[in-house]
């Protein structure tokens, strides 16, 4: 075979180098609201990159804010997720959807933004909603429009196999109020599809305006007409949620999880599950279990399936992150969702993070005679896993404190009173039964802190607000004797987050 003239292979590198440029150009030219865009959010990243107190393996965008995961999804060997994403700012406003895919829901490669409001047709903001598989097979991303008018339904239609490019449905809006009839509803937002018995159904958000004076809310359920998903029918409230403290029911997600089926709820308070089975011939949703999803800083859940087969769990992690800091929240670790023997819901983070740990660190059992007790410092850090099994003894509580200050300080408590059953972790509590054991699993990602409680019957995800010195750790008995019967800890290495990608 004769050798390449290098010449002409860096002509030819050349080349191609110009026509990616160009085709850059192309795209910029097409979408200038995405092209300004991805410019502010470039400009944003070496603030939020130099704070130290920001996440280095729980998902987040380049820069700036983001809110509600959206149109989570499996395609093509990839984990897609999308999210609300203010470009402009780290606060909320200007509302786009960000876009990023991970083989392994760990190391993750942003895409560009995927969606932004299209301003000439009276977009203001591009608001929540999922993603459904096409009749081509590929996904179609389904949102509220937001504008000086009513919400609306919107589709979007990839561009391109690898889904880094998306086009609006160009008969937008494919759903209106309209569809209702004589049923008045408000607060009508946050698409949500599922497909049953070859048939694809959508649900909604939205209070009618009939029950809005009693609070609580409604999930509205529609059914496609056609396999292009551009005709719908309305086939009435699917589910009643009667709470006078909420205002309204968001993004809701209606799913089958094995036999059973599974609606979750953001009703402006912490997030709410209720299994129990799906009456498609009269539309309607009856639960026999209810519970919490997470008390803490998660909300705006999403779902995806994997092909293992299993159910994956997407939330909105809240961080009241410092002004200036460049970016505010982050993504709830994905949780793997199942249903335990009580008919309740188990979350158990996604086993792929393991990847991420270093030497395993080995606590031999410890008695705590009403005391607190500091780890060695081998036992320390802001970026790692630690798992530990407490026997409450006769004591009033037990548990860990993390982010403490090596001068003394209360750090950040993970708490269990064995006697009223509830679990706090900061100034989040709730109830997880009462029994003389107790199993926790606890993940700290600087600013960011995730409990799992007797292998995921309960979950909490909220934030520390340590100092960055701030590392040690301690266990501690309260009003009477325990003991730690095993602890294990493991550092943790930053996910791979790659901007290779993020270009028009």
């Amino acid at each position: 075979m004769p050798a390449i003239d290098p010449t002409r292979r860096d002509f030819a590198r050349i080349g191609a180098a110009a026509a990616v440029a160009q085709a850059s150009h192309a795209r910029a030219a097409q979408n200038p609201e995405i092209a300004k865009a991805m410019e502010a959010t470039l400009a944003a990243i070496p603030t939020a990159a130099s704070d130290p107190a920001r996440p280095v393996y729980h998902f987040h965008p380049p820069a700036n804010w983001n809110n509600d995961p959206n149109g989570t999804t499996w395609y093509q060997g990839w984990h897609h997720l999308f999210y609300q994403f203010n470009p402009y700012a780290a606060a909320w406003g200007h509302m786009h959807w960000g876009h990023a895919r991970s083989r392994d829901l760990v190391n993750w490669e942003h895409l560009p933004i995927a969606l932004a409001p299209s301003l000439k047709k009276g977009e203001l903001h591009v608001f929540s909603g999922a993603a459904i598989p096409g009749p081509d097979g590929r996904p179609r991303l389904f949102y509220t429009s937001i504008g000086n008018r009513d919400p609306e339904q919107w589709m979007a239609l990839p561009a391109d196999d690898g889904l880094f490019t998306w086009k609006k449905y160009p008969g937008n809006p494919v759903l209106t109020l309209s569809i209702h009839g004589n049923r008045k509803i408000s607060d009508w937002r946050d698409p949500f599809l599922f497909q049953e018995g070859g048939k694809t159904y959508m649900v909604c958000g939205g209070n009618s305006t009939a029950r809005r004076t009693g609070g609580g809310g409604e999930v509205q359920l529609y059914e496609a007409v056609t396999n292009d998903f551009t005709r719908w029918r309305y086939r009435g409230p699917v589910f009643e949620y009667h709470d006078r403290e909420a205002i309204n029911i968001e993004c809701p997600n209606l799913f089958k999880l094995g036999a059973r089926w599974v609606l979750l709820i953001s009703p402006h308070k912490p997030c709410e599950y209720f299994v129990g089975h799906l009456d498609l011939v009269h539309a309607k949703f009856v639960p026999e279990m209810r519970g919490t999803l997470d008390p803490g800083g998660a909300y705006a859940s999403n779902i995806s399936f994997h092909p293992a087969p299993r159910c994956l769990l997407w939330l909105w992690g809240k961080t009241e992150s410092a002004p200036g800091s460049g970016w505010d929240n982050c993504m709830v670790l994905p949780r793997v969702l199942s249903i335990g023997a009580d008919g309740y819901l188990c979350q158990t983070p996604a086993p792929e993070f393991e990847a991420l740990r270093g030497e395993a660190r080995t606590s031999a059992p410890v008695t705590l005679a009403n005391q607190s007790i500091a780890l060695p410092e081998k036992f320390s850090g802001d970026c790692l896993e630690l798992e530990a099994e407490l026997d409450t003894g006769d004591a009033a509580a037990v548990g860990l404190r993390l982010r403490c200050p090596t001068a003394g300080g209360a750090g950040t408590q993970v708490s269990y009173a064995p006697k009223d059953g509830m679990i706090t972790a900061g100034t989040v509590r709730k109830l997880v039964g009462t029994g003389r054991r107790i199993r926790l699993r606890v993940f700290l990602d600087k600013r960011v802190m995730e409990v799992y409680v007797n292998d995921g019957a309960a979950a909490i995800f909220t934030v520390t607000g340590a100092a960055p010195d701030a590392l040690g750790i301690e266990v501690f008995a309260k009003g009477g004797a325990a003991r730690l019967e095993s602890l294990t800890l493991w550092p943790l290495k930053p996910a791979k987050f790659s901007l290779d990608r993020f270009k028009v």
